[in-house]
């Protein structure tokens, strides 16, 4: 599963609130709320500046930390997908998520699928996330 405009979606309300349940220490969490306020953005288009913008959401790419960032805050997706389907363990690759089944056959391991898939477009919509539908797939080994 693709997560869409996956750096550009960070809402850092919703990052600092996982950063809290994962116990991280509070100068950490306040240094990255900084980080990620106070932005602002102007586009140029063939030669052309526009106005500077406020940004308030997004976790900024090139950072270093952007990665480390995005990864805490999609973090929780595991946590629920694993709760709710027990034999179901959760991968990650950047923005992209990924579901682990053992089945004794083809049958048995997609119809583990609807399950861990419901529980990740849920989650999604509460976190502000959404997945690119038309880059699904399944690779059953």
């Amino acid at each position: 599963m693709d997560v869409k405009s996956a750096f550009n979606n960070v809402d850092k309300t919703f990052l600092g609130k996982r950063m809290e349940e994962l116990g991280l220490e509070a100068d950490l969490i306040q240094w990255t709320m900084s980080f990620m306020s106070d932005r602002r953005v102007e586009l140029v288009l063939d030669g052309e500046t526009g106005d500077e913008n406020p940004v308030d959401t997004g976790v900024l790419q090139g950072s270093p930390a952007a990665p480390i960032l995005f990864v805490t805050y999609l973090s929780r997706i595991f946590n629920e997908v694993e709760r709710t389907a027990t034999d179901i363990s959760g991968l990650s690759f950047v923005d992209d998520i990924g579901c682990w089944v053992e089945g004794k056959n083809a049958e048995e391991v997609a119809g583990k699928f609807p399950l861990a898939a419901g529980v990740a477009i849920e989650w999604a919509g509460k976190d502000g996330v959404a997945f690119d539908h038309g880059k699904m797939e399944a690779a059953i080994f």
